[in-house]
């Protein structure tokens, strides 16, 4: 089972995501930074990309170049984060879309809201082993 990668510079939300796919059974792997998530993604295709656009050392859709680089063989569909949508949040997602599948969540992030979109992407809980 491929992992949901989920990458937030706010220690409060990405606590909070992480906490919510633990209860839930998820398989994922959490990043503070970019490059914290290029170093815990080597080897890994991921089914879902849950992005904060603006992080503290990399924009999103620059990580989201450099994951795919590194495993080209496959498509990542993105839930990215957004704040106050201001110049340059946009700019970031203008870049961003243009490569792939696209979803928008605003901060905070509603759970229910976010249990959708997981559904709608097809990622399920992983099951307990016999």
């Amino acid at each position: 089972m491929n992992p949901i990668l989920v990458v937030n510079d706010d220690m409060t939300i990405l606590s909070g995501i992480t906490s919510y796919l633990k209860e839930n059974n998820y398989y994922h792997i959490a990043a503070s930074s970019g490059e914290q998530a290029l170093t815990m993604a080597s080897g890994y295709d991921f089914q879902l990309a849950v992005l904060d656009l603006k992080l503290g050392d990399m924009d999103g859709d620059e990580l989201y170049d450099k994951l795919l680089d590194a495993e080209s063989h496959y498509t990542l569909p993105v839930l990215a984060l957004i704040d106050s949508f201001d110049g340059e949040e946009v700019a970031v997602l203008n870049k961003l879309v243009t490569k792939g599948t696209v979803t928008l969540l605003p901060k905070p992030l509603d759970m229910s809201r976010f249990a959708a979109v997981l559904d709608q992407y097809g990622v399920t809980p992983k099951t307990a082993l016999a």
